[in-house]
């Protein structure tokens, strides 16, 4: 399992710093959450995209006085 994906599952899940990499990583494998974690590492989350989306049509949509 990858280092990023790791620390991911980590900070989520608030694990402590005590837990090894490899414990995490036989626990987690295969799991939704360890799916979820890597998805998070490449792709904003679809509150983010919209957010940007609109930001960046909104000055467009206003009324021109």
């Amino acid at each position: 399992m990858n280092k990023d994906v790791i620390n991911k599952i980590r900070e989520n899940e608030q694990l402590p710093d005590s837990m090894t990499d490899s414990e995490i990583a036989r626990e987690y494998k295969g799991t939704y959450t360890a799916s979820r974690a890597a998805i998070s590492l490449d792709h904003k989350p679809l509150d983010q995209v919209m957010a940007d989306t609109m930001a960046k049509w909104l000055p467009f949509m206003k009324k021109k006085k």
